[in-house]
């Protein structure tokens, strides 16, 4: 696992690398308005998307048995799937024109209809790959189709095209995944296909589906109602106040979580063996994560002005609260590769709907408070209590094992971070550049970091953590 770490790990930088610039130019040529209007119907892409899917990705990872007739039936199936939906997402701009009175959905859904076509017929060789564990060339054609699909886009942005030029490069990243899969991947349509396959992986498919159906649902909530309460442009700068928050998670959890379901699943018997590389992934999630957390939570208007300039500055103190939940995003982001390798995606849904209650509830509560930062605060904690909830029902119904083990490891680390954050909170800094700000908050955090976790002993902890990937472990 390793190996298709440090794979991962080169390629989801260097692919993160040309979004975070093409984003960093974007940002000074589309208004937070024409952000909103994109931001918007890209949720309804989404969930379009996971009835593409079906749960057919993890369900081909998972089954060793299928042969190539049966990747042929379900890839027809998924061609089948893919012009109903982008026919009736064609038709959603109607729906979303009606809901938010801009006409401009119209097209948008039309042009991205070609996307949700092409994105259902690219699940079947994408599982392959993954399952073949095919990382290096995963992560040359993810590196490679930023590149020149942000390069079109920036270009197109140049022009004018603004949201047109963002919703462009949907399409085209779909046009060019297809193109590679038809090339290194083939799979054979067949205008009938066989029924044996879809039954042999439906429960798997059916609770997997359901999961990322209601979590979809849950996650995206609140850019909806943004949208529906306050306007698109407020819309505009919460999305990328949470989309920032989200890069740690994308670029270093986004590393092992791809490879984890891939790799896991040649141990799925050996519950023992996933439990040591849980508890390991875990750590090395949470020690990363709360020294981002923090670095975010100190230095928002530092962040947000290098990234994306003074147009977005109503963006940093929903950005600054919204960073308070990266910890517990991204610890929880690895369960449910293990929910899945230990084949309890029934237990997975079910904490994906109690989670979907919790987040929505305080997604509504958010809402009445009528500003964007009552939104990021509610949300924030939503996502906070959902990290405690789901590991609870891994621990329990995934491991059989007692939650308080869960808890000794989490506990004392956690309680630093409130420390941090609490210390930081009432530090001034003088004013200087802005690059000098965020350097001075950086090495602040870092040494506060540091003396915290020596002092109370996990210094230990983070160094056998990091000690550890640097050893071989099972492949």
């Amino acid at each position: 696992m390793r190996r298709a770490a440090v794979i991962n790990f080169i390629s989801r930088y260097s692919a993160a690398a040309v979004q975070m610039f093409m984003n960093f130019i974007l940002a000074r040529l589309i208004s937070p308005k024409e952000f909103g209007v994109v931001t918007i119907i890209t949720v309804f892409t989404g969930f379009i998307a996971l009835f593409s899917d079906m749960g057919i990705s993890p369900a081909v990872i998972q089954y060793k048995d299928l042969e190539n007739k049966d990747y042929e039936s379900l890839y027809t199936v998924t061609f089948y799937i893919g012009l109903i939906l982008a026919f009736f997402f064609s038709l959603m701009g109607f729906v979303l024109n009606a809901l938010y009175g801009n006409r401009v959905y119209i097209p948008l859904c039309a042009i991205l209809s070609i996307a949700v076509f092409l994105n259902s017929i690219n699940v079947v060789p994408n599982a392959i790959m993954m399952k073949e564990q095919q990382f290096l060339e995963n992560g040359v054609r993810t590196f490679v189709s930023a590149l020149v699909c942000g390069s079109i886009t920036i270009c197109l942005a140049f022009f004018h095209f603004r949201y047109y030029a963002v919703v462009l490069n949907s399409v085209l990243t779909a046009v060019f995944t297809c193109i590679w899969n038809c090339i290194r991947r083939p799979i054979a349509f067949h205008f009938c296909f066989q029924v044996a396959p879809i039954k042999k992986i439906f429960r798997f498919c059916s609770f997997q589906m359901l999961f990322s159906s209601v979590s979809y649902f849950a996650s995206n909530t609140d850019t909806l109602l943004v949208g529906k309460t306050m306007g698109e442009e407020k819309t505009g700068l919460y999305d990328k106040a949470y989309q920032l928050m989200t890069y740690p998670m994308t670029m270093f959890a986004g590393i092992i979580t791809p490879v984890l379901h891939p790799v896991l699943s040649n141990y799925q018997t050996d519950r023992n063996l996933l439990y040591c590389y849980f508890i390991k992934i875990l750590r090395i999630l949470l020690y990363f994560s709360i020294f981002v957390s923090c670095v975010c939570y100190f230095a928002p208007e530092e962040i947000i002005g290098i990234l994306y300039g003074s147009n977005w500055e109503a963006a940093v103190r929903p950005f600054q609260i919204l960073s308070l939940s990266i910890v517990t995003k991204m610890c929880n982001s690895i369960a449910g590769s293990f929910f899945q390798t230990l084949g309890k995606t029934q237990v997975l849904f079910k904490t994906g709907v109690l989670s979907t209650i919790m987040i929505v509830f305080f997604t509504f509560a958010g809402i009445l408070g009528g500003s964007l930062e009552s939104v990021a605060a509610f949300v924030s904690a939503g996502h906070i209590l959902n990290f405690w909830l789901a590991f609870y029902y891994l621990m329990k119904e995934g491991f059989e094992t007692g939650y308080l083990e869960f808890l000794k490891i989490t506990i004392k680390p956690y309680s630093i971070y409130v420390l941090i954050l609490a210390i930081l909170h009432f530090l001034d800094i003088p004013e200087c550049g802005i690059f000098l700000s965020l350097i001075t908050k950086l090495l602040i955090a870092a040494i506060l970091y540091g003396m915290l976790f020596a002092v109370s002993g996990e210094w230990k902890n983070l160094r056998e953590v990091y000690a550890a990937l640097l050893c071989r472990n099972h492949q």
